[in-house]
């Protein structure tokens, strides 16, 4: 693999990470924050959000993420790819 093909797949890898996980660490953060107390639990926390402010309330904050996640992966993917192509040219590592 490319280093470039390691850096789009990083990427890609961080972007829909981030889009699938933000609606829980929405909750999480109601759930942790100083209105706490009127939610009885999680499942009643992701209902209330829902209702009462719709579906992209759990979006909230997702675009500061994926400023910061997104070219984090990518390097991580291609450093990754980078180094893997290096040590297999040595014998020792085959």
């Amino acid at each position: 693999m490319t280093p470039l093909l390691g850096l789009a797949g990083g990427m890609s890898a961080g972007c829909f990470s981030t889009l699938g996980n933000n609606p829980f660490d929405v909750v999480k953060t109601r759930m942790q924050g100083t209105k706490s107390s009127q939610y009885t639990g999680t499942l009643d926390c992701f209902k209330q959000v829902l209702s009462k402010e719709g579906i992209g309330a759990f979006y909230a904050g997702v675009v500061p993420r994926l400023g910061r996640v997104v070219p984090g992966q990518g390097i991580i993917f291609m450093s990754f790819e980078t180094i893997v192509s290096n040590l297999e040219k040595f014998t020792i590592f085959q």
